[in-house]
């Protein structure tokens, strides 16, 4: 009896147990208020990622473009000239002498200005010196002559030169020969400087380059741009015309000299009677002056010089 009891109280233990531990069944909202739940919201899956597009490939430049400056663009240099041989420098110096030669005689027979002609002069005889001290330098070294771009080049500006000068006259000719100066013996010195004496192996040819030929051609050309500013003075003063020198006036007539008085005639005493009354002014010389004779007396005819005569007496 008591075991079936303890067995009993056992089993309404463990209903009650069980009972405890399970959660109650959740409620269904649709069955509370009959409305219908909203829809479960879904996560959108991330887009696939897409590679970056490639920048756009860079179009040339317009004109418009170019003058606006929004694009820049780098020039090509120049290329760099190369050094002359030896044989080349014999001749391009030939070259460069012959030019100044030749338009320097030209200047000696049409320049206008004196300081030109003495100029034209000094250059013709100097640069001929300075062809015979190098064929003098050349024969001595056995070197032959070799043409190359910048001694054709002389060659041909030679024969443009002179023939422009001889087209010029006067004033305009003056100032061409000297601006043909300047520029051929600065061209000149560019050579030496760049091509020639970078480039000359032979030691006498260089030191006659040295000593000598670029000393000489520095100097023309200092004394080619003092000729240049001189002319240009000059013709800027001549433009001026000078002021007419203003006329001289007359020379004053001589003043008329004044006519000499007449003498003054005499009165004249009649016989017996008193001295005439009033002499006559010289101005009426020649007229008949009447004189009052003395008592009883006439009137005497006046002289030629307005004297009057002597009256007979009345008896």
């Amino acid at each position: 009896m008591v075991a079936s009891r303890s067995v009993l109280v056992v089993t309404v233990g463990l209903a009650i147990g069980v009972g405890c531990s399970n959660p109650p069944p959740a409620s269904d909202p649709s069955g509370v208020n009959g409305a219908t739940p909203p829809p479960a919201q879904t996560t959108p899956a991330p887009a696939p990622e897409t590679a970056p597009a490639p920048p756009p490939e860079s179009q040339p430049s317009t004109g418009a473009e170019a003058q606006s400056g929004t694009t820049t663009s780098t020039a090509p240099a120049a290329p760099v000239e190369a050094p002359l041989t030896d044989e080349q420098i014999v001749a391009v110096l030939d070259a460069a002498n012959k030019k100044e030669i030749d338009e320097a005689q030209v200047a000696q027979t049409k320049a206008k200005h004196k300081d030109v002609k003495a100029y034209a002069r000094m250059i013709t005889q100097h640069h001929t010196d300075a062809k015979n001290k190098q064929a003098k330098l050349v024969k001595k070294l056995n070197l032959t002559a070799a043409d190359s771009d910048k001694s054709k080049q002389l060659q041909d500006e030679t024969k443009q030169a002179v023939d422009q000068l001889k087209a010029l006259q006067g004033a305009d000719f003056d100032q061409q020969f000297v601006a043909l100066m300047v520029k051929d013996h600065q061209t000149t010195l560019d050579l030496i400087d760049k091509r020639i004496l970078p480039g000359a192996k032979n030691a006498d040819l260089k030191a006659l380059l040295e000593t000598d030929l670029r000393p000489t051609i520095e100097k023309h050309l200092k004394e080619a741009e003092a000729l240049s500013q001189k002319l240009s003075a000059a013709g800027t003063t001549g433009a001026t015309g000078t002021t007419g020198a203003t006329g001289t006036t007359g020379a004053t007539g001589a003043t008329g000299t004044t006519g000499a008085t007449g003498a003054t005639g005499a009165g004249v005493t009649g016989t017996g009677g008193q001295r005439a009354a009033g002499a006559q002014s010289g101005n009426q010389a020649g007229q008949p002056a009447t004189q009052p004779g003395s008592a009883g007396g006439q009137t005497g005819a006046a002289g030629a010089a307005g004297a009057g005569t002597k009256a007979p007496g009345t008896k």
